[in-house]
């Protein structure tokens, strides 16, 4: 008798935990269905969506933004704002692969690649308003003028300058320590320690401690760019550097890899434009464009 008891209370307990297990189960199921229609909050998604500039077009309502969804997801109802971020990251550096592999450098393509460089920039900057709470988030007006959305910078007085921010990222400096970056949310992603730094230019910027390198949207910094003493960052992933043998040339971001410029080296190279400019090389004098190409005077 003391044997059947002691099995049968063995049974309920089994039970009774299997039960207890399926409602946790069916508990965490209807949490994690609650966390995901959070994504369905119409003004945090449009915060969102202002911040990686996925899409200028605001959208007012459930059903516009599921519509638009479904362009990226084939189920939008279950995707959270981590996957749309990451699947907006995913396809802007699959459309700049594709042109980067093409290989042809052209004003219209330098174009494109400034738009998508730029937006990928943004989109991994602003990834870390996922887990934000919407009601921190502020408009701000960028260096190009266009509204965008961050948090407020905590403690900026430990900063000595703070300024607009480009392509996702605000440059800042503090007091004998150098310049940095800071990203949508005020977090310090380049870390303050360069004596010198351009702005991001097409996802990378132009540092200085010793030498110059690039650093990345990561904070991830390159081999050194040899022989290169002074820099310029321009437009569309070009800037203007000077070597120590006194000459100049325009490059691209791969320069630290490629150790190639993109334009011949010149005696000088003056800027007459974001676009233009006068180079000198011997007693020869002329206009060349930013893809290193000579410009006949006049033509348009």
């Amino acid at each position: 008798m003391k044997l059947f008891t002691s099995r049968l209370a063995i049974v309920c307990l089994l039970f009774a935990f299997h039960f207890t297990s399926f409602a946790s189960s069916k508990d965490s199921s209807s949490v994690f269905k609650s966390q995901v229609r959070k994504f369905f909050n119409v003004e945090k998604t449009q915060k969102i969506m202002m911040a990686t500039l996925a899409k200028p077009t605001p959208f007012y309502n459930k059903d516009s933004l599921l519509n638009h969804f479904k362009q990226f997801f084939a189920n939008p109802e279950l995707i959270n704002y981590q996957e749309y971020v990451n699947g907006m990251s995913a396809q802007l550096k699959k459309k700049i692969n594709i042109l980067e592999y093409d290989g042809i450098r052209n004003v219209f393509q330098l174009e494109q690649l400034n738009d998508l460089r730029g937006r990928f920039s943004l989109v991994n900057s602003a990834t870390c308003l996922v887990d934000k709470c919407e009601e921190t988030f502020i408009r701000v007006k960028d260096s190009e003028g266009r509204d965008i959305m961050t948090q407020p910078l905590e403690n900026a007085e430990k900063y000595a300058m703070v300024e607009k921010y480009k392509q996702g990222f605000s440059r800042v400096k503090k007091d004998k320590i150098g310049f940095g970056f800071v990203n949508i949310c005020g977090e310090e992603i380049v870390q303050c320690q360069y004596s010198h730094a351009e702005n991001f230019n097409d996802g990378k910027v132009l540092v200085k401690k010793n030498n110059w390198f690039f650093v990345d949207i990561l904070g991830k910094e390159s081999e050194e760019l040899k022989d290169v003493t002074d820099a310029l960052a321009l437009t569309k992933g070009i800037s203007l550097v000077r070597f120590k043998n006194g000459k100049y040339a325009l490059i691209d971001n791969q320069f630290d890899k490629t150790q190639t410029t993109i334009s011949d080296i010149y005696d000088s190279i003056e800027p007459l434009s974001f676009e233009n400019f006068r180079v000198t090389i011997g007693n020869e004098t002329k206009v060349i464009n930013i893809e290193g190409m000579e410009v006949l005077v006049g033509s348009r």
